[in-house]
């Protein structure tokens, strides 16, 4: 009896060992990158999620726990050296193969910083490692369909055992991508070309995407100071231009807020285009995009 017992142990043992051998140790940065490949990798295995807290993607640090477990990832997904700034160290010495930087793929759209030249001495004054390019590109559905083909053809290639699996997935992803792009495009359509102001240039992908107008832009980058002149230029903006809606990200202060809408007929919105609140899973980037378009009509009608 207890040779029979210790031998469906030894089994039992073994064939979890198997089991982690055969599937892919996926690591991913943000959640909704995350919730993409956790998308495609359903019913295979699950990818580790890095950013789970509400720290900035900017300056987050890695636990010991954290960098073992990119160490021994197959594949780590992030956006760029210059986003995820506390894994640039965790990352140097990684196989190329075992790594995929979003911002390097071709055929994505990518923008630009817009900051006026008025905030050119800013910008030099700012951290010189500081990227030109705005990286929050997972706020065109567009791009996201391309980084979820990309990733479901390096996942195909480090567990081509379930590359059916991996295939169907893709293609039930892509149809809800679909879906979710003309659902947007649908409530955007009544507020194209019209214009807003946004506390930092956080939303332009989302914006350019669904046909806004230009914004007016409070600060050139995260974390800028809100001097004094800037905040009666931009109030003398928005009055100008009758702008009734500003929206600012996480990391702004209330009382920044205050100050840029006192005297001025706006509603504010604060955005949180992480999706910080939604759990991480594949519901979790359809759960973003549909909240930012309900709060950018909310304050554009």
């Amino acid at each position: 009896m207890k040779f029979r017992l210790i031998l469906g142990l030894i089994f039992v043992v073994l064939f979890k060992s198997i089991y982690a051998q055969s599937t892919p140790q996926v690591v991913v940065s943000i959640k909704p990158i995350h919730s993409i490949v956790e998308s495609l990798m359903d019913g295979i295995a699950s990818p580790e999620l890095l950013l789970k807290s509400n720290n900035s993607a900017h300056t987050f640090h890695l636990k010991p726990s954290q960098i073992r477990m990119i160490e021994d990832a197959d594949l780590v997904v992030s956006i760029g050296d210059q986003f995820e700034i506390g894994l640039r160290k965790a990352l140097k010495n990684l196989n190329s193969k075992n790594r995929v930087e979003i911002m390097s793929l071709n055929n994505l759209v990518i923008h630009q910083y817009r900051a006026d030249k008025i905030y050119e001495k800013d910008h030099q004054e700012h951290d010189q490692e500081t990227s030109t390019y705005d990286m929050h590109l997972w706020l065109d559905i567009s791009n996201m369909k391309k980084i979820a083909h990309h990733i479901y053809l390096l996942l195909v290639d480090v567990d081509p055992v379930n590359t059916s699996r991996y295939n169907q997935n893709l293609q039930l992803l892509t149809s809800k991508l679909d879906a979710l792009e003309t659902e947007i495009e649908a409530q955007m359509h009544p507020f194209s070309s019209k214009i807003y102001a946004t506390f930092s240039d956080t939303i332009q992908y989302f914006e350019k995407k669904y046909r806004l107008g230009r914004p007016v832009i409070v600060t050139p980058y995260h974390g800028a100071r809100l001097s004094i002149n800037r905040t009666l230029a931009s109030k003398n903006t928005m009055n100008d231009f009758e702008v009734s809606c500003l929206i600012y990200g996480t990391e702004v202060r209330k009382s920044q807020i205050s100050v840029l809408s006192e005297g001025l007929n706006l509603k504010v919105h604060r955005i949180d285009i992480l999706g910080q609140e939604f759990s991480a899973g594949p519901e979790q980037y359809f759960n973003l995009m549909k909240k930012i378009s309900n709060q950018v009509a909310s304050c554009l009608k």
